[in-house]
């Protein structure tokens, strides 16, 4: 048999593994195997009763678990399975998916108990796997306790959880072993749900702060009996931990193992960066933007083959929107808030899935991956279904009685059903539970395409049939190169499905690690093939009550050989294997491999260093104004698009000054340079209209005096269309810098101000303004009007309303430049659901070009827009910031504008277009307390849930309301030729979040134009999620028209603003933050 020396033993599969390659079934990818072909007929068969049952027992159907390890060291990979009501079972693989049921016999069955969470470990470093099983369910009963089942290496098991310090009683989910101290032994984190009711602590601030003796554990081996010091660690351990699932990582890189946890309710969760120094520090709040608020299970693993641990967490948002209406129920933009005041996080109700972007931070970017809602969802599990090297996503679905159904908690579980109930009978809560919604559900596969988007391929790979599962494993059960799977099912038999994947080879590699970690845990090992990389953790714990096997197994696509394989042990040391050939199963000795201490930094360096010493002292302050006490059908705020920054020298001394905006109820502020610092101008003139928003600004020469004066736009939602407030103003330069307002009013009616820029449209002389209207305060939805604004050369101005600005949109910006190249400005604008407009200017008046541009369809929310050649092919290119990918809006998504409910103001409907009619994305009762009148003929949540807008409004409201369409969601450069634009979405990671602001220049020098971008949009109703996982971006350009990937900017927050500065040698930018203080990233 052919060795790799002495540096690892080498397994050959040989031609028997090609044997049954080639004999495989060329059906779907995933059979699901006989109980009567594989003898494994375990069956959690769960009934309840009055006593016990979901009301008296709040994770009745959380289901159990399922533990994968080779037991009998055999080579074959046997199964454990949990039971809640049923014992648990131990089944020996005897090969060719022929198994063996031993539990009894081996003395793991742990009869009548409540088993929930199971991992094997080799506990007292022998070489075999021993067992550990989480108890759970009523008090009381022998064996109550968790137990810790030797392995006697006869197929026999001994408990002795008490000589460990291992017998804990609670609601115990799982276990984790792992070596957190890198002292060489493993410890163990233990995962307790609370036993206290979730009400009582319902949004307390600091109660997790309060140690709990039945709380979650950190316990620490020591010389072999494992000791709690979860406080001293830095573990909470408090009574609102309704935890559901551990995973280990090393998410900084820095070779230390970290871990998560997953909160069910509304404790937020849990990110403990190992702190190596005996304990962890909670990150969560630094490290993510978004979290789940349900959370579940969760898994971790390198998505994209970057050598960082990305992490997704499964939640109950079910996939259809039908299924969203009658199934979830969201928090109250008030709750939300109150909860996030109170510590609990950002939380909201579906998946996540966080890329890790490597400078301890994460984006949560669930939604453009098309995994942010999947059922109600146990766990999820990353493993490469087909060998391509890219690590695919299960996720076990199912709860048996639905107590959240929105029909059963509004019709059968309210008061006064069961005060009826209690008369009738003395059975309750046995009726109640009788009528619960129960229907199974298909659990959920998607194929990983590469660069975070998946794909559904749940039928085609074979996992149609529905089900009650829970927890999931996979391995490799009849050693033939591909894993596959293991789940657990309530109330039917477990699903064993074997892989027939033949088209990808593979490498399989199992560690022998040092004497007080016998199988490596919490290693790292990369195979490097071909200038691919591809990452594995030696963590068993994974998904939910569940562990794989310790077998670690690598996809390789078509490559033929493998250049290295790297592996990081468990005490920091690095060993390198070369040249190996592929389809084996390697085990690699740590005894008998070369090891070398790695250089490890625990932090990517980010070039973009962010400047404390900040020489504005300005900072924005959003007012309170909630857009949805006016609007209720609103998805997001429209109210809080400042701060505006501008710059210009003002005073002559050849340094830019800056203008900054104020919120409602915020005066502006302007800084002046005096050479060595900025200070703050004198606020008299501001501080008069501190009333006013101020979202656009220019400095413009207005009255040819050769200094530059400055114009500003109000805007904002929270003012009556009548606000005076709502009134742009100018303010004109004396000359020296200081800035005194004109008395006259610039337009015959207030408005908001979306768009502004200025020109000599007209040629005479003098400059002009373009103003647009962001849009009609009292209704989002309708259009607004263009403006120009005449200037006579001596500063004063005539409103113009010219007929082709009419009904022009709801504005965002605008930009002047000579498209046609005549000599005169034409004007562009952009904003939300409408195409972007050039208007083409004819001797200072202006025509639409609908047709001439290729600009027609691609209505969007679009929200900045920058001009400048970027390919220096003489010809103007636009960068325009759009929504992006990672949000609620979706392509063909309709706006109904109409007074639906007839009580004279409109409102505004978003649909989804389904099965070729429009479906809206509202909860029933949030549409129905803005129009009553629907609420009779709907009145259960089931029938609303499959309403179109014919059903609810009949077929005429196509024809009485006003109808938009978004075609168009990505951010996109639209390159210029001499009669048209061409699209070209912007990289993927720019689609995570909106672009709100855009600067264009050259920051490295190199004679290319670059591009800096900023967004996020905080406030969106929490069942939509806001957008928040973009911290700034750089584009830097190679080559004409080619960018480099993009570069965050670490900036957290709404950004609003960005403008570039330099000072000396040193370039900087300036970024405004909605509600922050000004932030200047130095660019290197």
């Amino acid at each position: 048999m052919p060795k790799t020396s002495h540096i690892a033993k080498v397994v050959l599969l040989g031609l028997f593994t090609l044997f049954i390659l080639s004999c495989k079934d060329t059906g779907s990818r995933f059979e699901l195997m006989k109980p009567s072909t594989t003898g494994v007929a375990f069956n959690n068969e769960l009934s309840y009763t009055e006593a016990f049952n979901p009301y008296t027992y709040r994770n009745f159907y959380n289901g159990a678990g399922v533990a994968l390890g080779d037991v009998n060291n055999d080579g074959l990979i046997d199964i454990y399975f949990t039971g809640n009501l049923v014992n648990n079972a131990l089944y020996l693989n005897r090969g060719d998916f022929k198994f063996e049921e031993i539990a009894e016999s081996a003395g793991v069955a742990c009869e009548n108990i409540w088993s929930s969470g199971a991992t094997f470990v080799d506990i007292n470093q022998d070489g075999w796997l021993d067992l550990y099983v989480c108890k759970s369910g009523m008090p009381g009963g022998e064996n109550r306790h968790n137990e810790l089942f030797i392995n006697q290496k006869d197929n026999t098991f001994k408990e002795a959880s008490a000589e460990y310090g291992l017998d804990i009683t609670g609601l115990s989910v799982q276990a984790a072993f792992f070596d957190y101290d890198l002292d060489g032994d493993l410890d163990c984190y233990l995962l307790n749900n609370s036993m206290r009711s979730v009400g009582a602590y319902d949004l307390i601030e600091n109660q997790r702060n309060i140690p709990d003796m039945e709380g979650n554990k950190l316990l620490e081996n020591r010389n072999g009996h494992f000791v709690n010091v979860s406080e001293e660690a830095g573990i909470y351990s408090s009574k609102i931990g309704f935890g559901l699932g551990i995973t280990l990582s090393d998410f900084n890189n820095d070779l230390w193992p970290d871990l998560f946890i997953s909160n069910d309710f509304f404790e937020k969760d849990y990110l403990y960066i190992n702190n190596q120094n005996g304990g962890f520090d909670e990150m969560g709040d630094s490290y993510f933007n978004a979290t789940s608020m349900g959370s579940m299970g969760a898994d971790a693993a390198d998505i994209d083959n970057d050598l960082q641990t990305d992490l997704m967490v499964t939640e109950m948002l079910p996939e259809q929107l039908s299924r969203k209406k009658l199934k979830a129920s969201y928090e109250s933009w008030d709750k939300h808030q109150l909860a996030k005041s109170k510590g609990y996080g950002n939380q909201f109700p579906r998946n996540v899935l966080q890329r890790n972007m490597g400078t301890n931070t994460f984006a949560e970017i669930s939604r453009i991956a098309g995994v942010d809602g999947s059922e109600w969802s146990w766990a999820a599990l990353f493993f490469d279904m087909d060998n391509d090297g890219l690590k695919d996503l299960y996720i076990s679905n199912g709860i048996h009685k639905d107590l959240l159904d929105r029909d059963y908690l509004t019709f059968m579980a309210n008061d006064e059903k069961v005060r009826q109930l209690i008369e009738e009978d003395n059975d309750v809560l046995s009726k109640l539970i009788d009528v619960m919604p129960s229907a199974p559900v298909p659990n959920g596969a998607y194929k990983n395409k590469g660069n975070f988007q998946f794909e559904n391929i749940r039928d085609l790979w074979g996992f149609d049939t529905p089900s009650f599962s829970n927890g999931s494993a996979y391995g490799d059960l009849d050693n033939d190169g591909d894993l596959d799977l293991v789940v657990n099912n309530i109330n039917a038999p477990a699903f064993v499905y074997k892989n027939n994947s033949t088209e990808n080879n593979y490498v399989q590699i199992s560690l022998n690690g040092f004497e007080k970690n016998t199988f490596g845990i919490g290693s790292k090992v990369i195979v490097h093939q071909e200038g691919q990389k591809s990452m594995l953790e030696q963590f068993p714990s994974r998904g939910f009550q569940s562990a794989i096997s310790n077998r670690l197994h690598f996809g390789l696509g078509q490559n033929a050989r493998i250049d290295s394989i790297e592996i990081f042990w468990p005490d920091q040391q690095r060993s390198v294997l070369t040249e190996l050939p592929v389809n084996q199963h390697i085990h690699v000795d740590y005894k008998a491999v070369k090891k070398s201490i790695p250089l490890v930094s625990s932090k990517k360096q980010n070039t973009h260093s962010l400047d404390t010493k900040v020489p504005f002292g300005f900072k924005h302050l959003e007012n309170g104004f909630v857009d949805f006490n006016q609007e209720r059908l609103l998805p997001q705020m429209y109210s809080n698009e400042g701060p505006v920054i501008i710059k210009a020298d003002l005073n002559g001394d050849q340094l830019p000054d800056f203008f900054f905006g104020g919120a409602k109820d915020q005066a502006s502020e302007l800084w002046l340079s005096n050479g060595d610092e900025y200070q703050l101008s004198s606020k008299i003139e501001f501080e008069k209209d501190a009333m006013s928003e101020d979202t656009k600004a220019i400095f413009i020469d207005i009255d040819n005096d050769g200094d530059l004066d400055l114009y500003v736009g109000s805007g904002g939602k929270a003012f009556s269309k009548f606000s005076f407030n709502l009134h742009d103003r100018i303010y004109v330069n004396n000359g020296k810098g200081v800035f005194n307002k004109q008395s006259k009013t610039l337009f015959s009616r207030p408005f908001s101000t979306g768009a502004l820029t200025a020109a000599d449209f007209d040629n005479d002389g003098d400059t002009d303004l373009f103003v647009g209207e962001r849009y009609q305060v009292e209704t989002y939805g309708k259009d607004g009007q263009g403006f120009i604004l005449r200037n006579d050369g001596a500063g004063n101005f005539t409103e113009e309303a010219p007929e082709v600005f009419s009904n022009i949109g709801m504005l965002t910006e605008a930009k002047h430049f000579d498209l046609n190249k005549d000599g005169l400005e034409d004007i562009i604008v952009v904003g939300e659901w409408m195409s972007p407009k050039v208007f083409i200017n004819v001797q200072g008046a202006f025509n639409e070009a609908k047709e001439s541009y290729g600009l027609l369809k691609d209505t969007g929310l679009w929200a900045s827009l920058e001009i400048a050649d970027l390919n220096a092919d003489g010809h103007q290119d636009l960068v325009i910031g759009n929504i992006g990918e990672n949000s609620f809006y979706k392509k063909g998504m309709k706006m109904f504008v109409k007074d639906f409910d007839e009580n004279g103001t409109a409102e505004q409907i978003m649909t989804y277009h389904e099965n070729g009619a429009d479906y809206p994305i509202l909860d029933r009762d949030e549409l129905f307390k803005q129009i009553p009148s629907l609420k009779k003929k709907y009145l259960y949540y089931k029938d609303y849930a499959n309403a179109n807008m014919t059903d609810l409004f009949g077929a005429d409201v196509y024809q009485t309301a006003l109808i938009k369409e978004l075609h168009v969601l990505s951010s996109a450069i639209y390159w210029g030729s001499d009669s048209t634009f061409t699209r070209k979405a912007l990289a993927p990671e720019v689609q995570y979040s909106n672009v709100g602001s855009i600067l264009l220049e050259d920051l490295d020098n190199n004679g290319k134009i670059d591009i800096i971008l900023g967004g996020n949009q905080s406030k969106i109703k929490p069942q939509f999620g806001p957008l928040e996982s973009s911290n700034g971006w750089i584009l830097k350009q190679q080559k004409n028209g080619i960018f480099e990937k993009p570069e965050s900017l670490g900036v957290k927050g709404d950004i609003r603003s960005i403008i570039s500065f330099k000072d000396k040698d040193q370039y900087s930018i300036i970024l405004g933050i909605n509600n922050d203080s000004i932030k200047i990233k130095n660019i290197q």
